[in-house]
């Protein structure tokens, strides 16, 4: 009788634990599913940067600016592991850039050249400008060319 008894307190036992430490395994789940979930996290614009969206001003939409832009590597630091892209409007008249060292893009305007062709920049003179060389495209800042066509 006594064993029988102990064997139902100790089965008693393991079940109420049991019971206990589910309630806590799905209530962690639960708080820890919405962190861990891969395309959880949407930007202001719904844009989802783990899978390599990002909002483009130009455009008015997320984009890959790795599948949708122009790829621009480092001039500067030829040991680099990250590079710019190149976005330019469906007219050409505005090129959006993706620099890695900036959280926004910037967005630059057509101007004529006296000489002929066109620059990409913005009248305050401080920015970056972005042209065509006889190499391809390249992006300046302050006479100093930061990047170049892959």
């Amino acid at each position: 009788m006594r064993s029988i008894a102990l064997l139902l307190l100790l089965v008693g036992f393991f079940i109420g634990c049991g019971g206990n430490t589910n309630k806590t395994s799905q209530t962690t789940l639960q708080s820890t599913d919405s962190a861990t979930i891969v395309g959880n996290d949407r930007d202001d614009h719904g844009c989802i940067g783990s899978a390599g969206y990002t909002w483009s001003e130009l455009r008015q939409e997320c984009v890959r600016p790795f599948e949708a832009g122009r790829r621009m590597v480092s001039v500067t630091d030829p040991d680099a592991t990250t590079c710019a892209y190149m976005l330019f409007s469906t007219d050409s008249l505005q090129v959006e850039l993706f620099l890695p060292d900036r959280e926004k893009s910037e967005i630059l305007d057509r101007r004529n050249l006296p000489a002929g062709g066109y620059a990409w920049n913005v009248e305050d003179g401080d920015t970056f400008n972005v042209r065509k060389s006889a190499q391809g495209w390249i992006i300046e800042r302050r006479g100093t060319t930061l990047y170049k066509q892959e």
